[in-house]
């Protein structure tokens, strides 16, 4: 569930909890204050599996507190349906646990650009949540991790649970891939070299959710991999970080050379989509490529969609791994992505019982059951990420990867569709009519004026 006002956030159907749902997942139902009649407010934007686990928490929570009653609040991420019901929410005052997506420092621009935080970096900057740095909850996870998702001026003000890879991310069909003596490719070249061979056999290498836009998450892994080099996981956010100032002082722009290495290597892979990708929408992709399984090697999709494809075709081999967007193996880490992140309004009505409701989900048992569900990469050191059948690749790789992000600082006057952001995808071949590179040319004319003093 990884956060997309840097990409294109993924919509997933929502899905019902089967009446044994508690029993089945092995929740554990500790005792608590046992509340009178209140009725906590949680909210969480729409993901099969993560709903359908944290109903069965909710579930197991009500039983623990006699008398509460836990309404959850879904929408999906696409079509604005998710902002417009956490605005909603918010104006109200009526949510008491608000799920969020996971912060950076980078999201806090310096004073120096006269940019003030958006999205939730607004939220956290303007007061709006509970700093939980005190909380005991908070000594099950690593600290580090907590404070660079969404720690703000000494306060940590959300519990990260739930990290995916987004930006690089690709699923595979071991079968198919097997059939014509192939094996997961760790270089762009051998990667281009599959999809090749692949094409010549008659099938379409890739399925890509072009009408929501996921071809991003081919484009962001790819420069971020350049990005990053062979520099250690530990320092991505110092990249990122000047990168925004190389940017904002005109050093760099999206003409530079690594976004026109990462077009080239971008549009490659492009030319191996499926013929009809302008057409497929994320809500439906992850079902349509399981059910396939003699065509479609590879889905462009986050690791959060895995259990939904095992779901949709239980019968399917299948893997994940990140797209190698270099030609040195070593450089093609996985991006990423710290996920949904708990908050509690400072102005919510049951802000004892919210706070009661993290402990309780945070807890080993009931966390590992939503780790499994979900498909995450474990925040918790003491709770082992999951193996599932698809998450052998992951397993062994997801400790070498960065945490990435996407997009400069940007100033007030790059408001939505402006070009200053980068490049919108949905526009470029093989989706419209403009190449890449117009676009990045494009992009940089827009960004030197928005940052013109």
């Amino acid at each position: 569930m990884a956060d997309r006002t840097r990409t294109t956030r993924l919509s997933r159907v929502l899905a019902t909890t089967a009446a044994g749902a508690l029993a089945a997942t092995g929740l554990t139902a500790c005792g608590g204050s046992g509340s009178s009649s209140n009725t906590l407010v949680v909210a969480e934007w729409t993901n099969a599996a993560a709903v359908q686990e944290t109903q069965a928490i909710d579930a197991a929570f009500e039983k623990a507190h006699p008398g509460v009653k836990v309404k959850l609040e879904t929408a999906p991420t696409t079509a604005g349906a998710w902002p417009a019901l956490q605005s909603s929410l918010l104006a109200s005052k009526n949510v008491d646990v608000l799920a969020q997506f996971a912060q950076a420092p980078a999201d806090y621009p310096p004073a120096y650009t006269k940019t003030q935080p958006s999205g939730t970096a607004a939220l956290v900057a303007n007061g709006q949540f509970l700093d939980l740095s005190s909380q005991p909850f908070m000594k099950r996870f690593d600290l580090s991790t907590q404070q660079f998702t969404m720690g703000y001026k000494g306060g940590i003000y959300g519990v990260t649970t739930a990290e995916y890879v987004n930006n690089s991310g690709l699923f595979y069909k071991k079968d198919l891939l097997a059939k014509y003596g192939l094996s997961v490719p760790t270089t762009f070249d051998q990667f281009i070299n599959d999809l090749k061979v692949l094409k010549s056999k008659g099938v379409s290498p890739v399925f890509v959710a072009g009408k929501d836009g996921y071809q991003s998450i081919i484009w962001f892994g790819i420069y971020n991999q350049l990005l990053m080099q062979d520099k250690p996981a530990s320092d991505a956010n110092s990249i990122w970080v000047q990168r925004d100032q190389q940017f904002w002082q005109g050093q760099q722009n999206w003409n530079s050379a690594v976004y026109q290495e990462a077009a080239q290597r971008y549009e490659e892979v492009m030319s191996y989509i499926e013929p009809d990708a302008g057409g497929v929408p994320a809500q439906t992709a992850p079902g349509v490529w399981a059910s396939n399984a003699n065509d479609y090697p590879f889905l462009v999709d986050g690791s959060y969609d895995g259990n939904t494809i095992a779901q949709a075709n239980p019968s399917l081999q299948f893997g994940f791994f990140a797209v190698p967007g270099t030609d040195n193996a070593s450089w093609n880490r996985p991006d990423l992505a710290p996920d949904l992140t708990w908050t509690v309004p400072k102005w919510a009505k049951h802000q004892t019982l919210a706070l009661e409701y993290l402990d309780f989900f945070t807890q080993q048992s009931n966390y590992a059951a939503w780790l499994k569900a979900t498909g995450s990469v474990s925040t918790e050191p003491a709770v082992p990420t999951p193996t599932l059948g698809w998450t052998d690749w992951l397993t062994a790789h997801a400790s070498q990867g960065f945490i990435g992000t996407t997009l400069p600082w940007l100033p007030p006057s790059a408001g939505n569709g402006n070009p200053a952001g980068g490049p919108t995808l949905t526009n470029t071949k093989p989706f419209g009519s403009q190449s890449l590179t117009s676009a990045l040319d494009q992009s940089a004319k827009a960004y030197t004026a928005a940052v013109k003093p």
